[in-house]
């Protein structure tokens, strides 16, 4: 929480101690010094209690739309996540539905009820809430449209589109998006893209790939583009 000595500075100060506060007898003196306090400390809790307010994190809520539709490799998902073999569509599309509809715009629920959609061979609709995820933000929904448009998979394959994707997606805590975007320009798939990114700030999330890989497998594979990137750099 923020420090609040800001507050206290109209009591505190010292032209304020020989004037108005402390004038007059002793009594009248106890008298505005007690009734000073109480006010302050009246106003310490209402401050406090406002800055509660407005700086306090909002806390998502994890819904049946997380525990059934979100993917476990989602670097900001809210639940462990499901495999796709494991996930129930029916009962995900109407999870997340109802989810969407208490949280419209919601990056994370779009990109989770695409997913069911999409499992269900429903490729436009799916892509479609992806587009929305996207719109919204939300780094997993980016990672995957950029995945679907790499692959031609239902939709005209664009690379670049696809690198512009995952730019995006990698300048926030996404583990797989760093490794795709670091391992494709690599390979030089983004040659003619003219990509909004450095190879400096690649370097930068190369780095900070490793933060996120909390499982073997994820450190595994961070630990192969550390290899490729440094070789790359010799």
């Amino acid at each position: 929480m923020e420090k609040r000595t800001r507050h206290t500075a109209g009591a505190t100060n010292g032209s304020e101690s020989k004037g108005g506060f402390f004038g007059g007898n002793r009594t009248r003196m106890a008298t505005t010094v007690l009734a000073l306090l109480i006010a302050l400390g009246l106003g310490f809790q209402i401050i406090a209690r406002r800055d509660e307010l407005v700086t306090a994190p909002t806390v998502a809520k994890v819904t049946d739309c997380d525990r059934l539709a979100a993917h476990p490799s989602d670097t900001q998902k809210l639940s462990p996540g499901v495999e796709q073999p494991k996930v129930d569509i029916p009962a995900a599309k109407k999870a997340c539905h109802a989810a969407l509809t208490a949280s419209p715009g919601d990056g994370r629920i779009l990109y989770q009820l695409g997913r069911s959609y999409f499992y269900n061979d429903e490729k436009d609709q799916g892509i479609a809430y992806f587009k929305q995820s996207d719109t919204a933000g939300y780094a997993q929904g980016q990672f995957v449209l950029g995945l679907i448009y790499s692959q031609g998979n239902g939709i005209e394959p664009d690379m670049c589109e696809a690198g512009r994707l995952w730019v995006k997606a990698a300048r926030q805590r996404h583990l797989y998006s760093k490794i795709f975007l670091a391992n494709n320009w690599m390979d030089g798939l983004f040659a003619d893209c003219a990509l909004e990114i450095t190879e400096q700030e690649l370097d930068g999330m190369v780095s900070q790939a490793a933060e996120l890989a909390d499982t073997q497998n994820r450190q595994d594979d961070v630990a192969m583009l550390r290899e490729n990137w440094d070789k790359r750099k010799r």
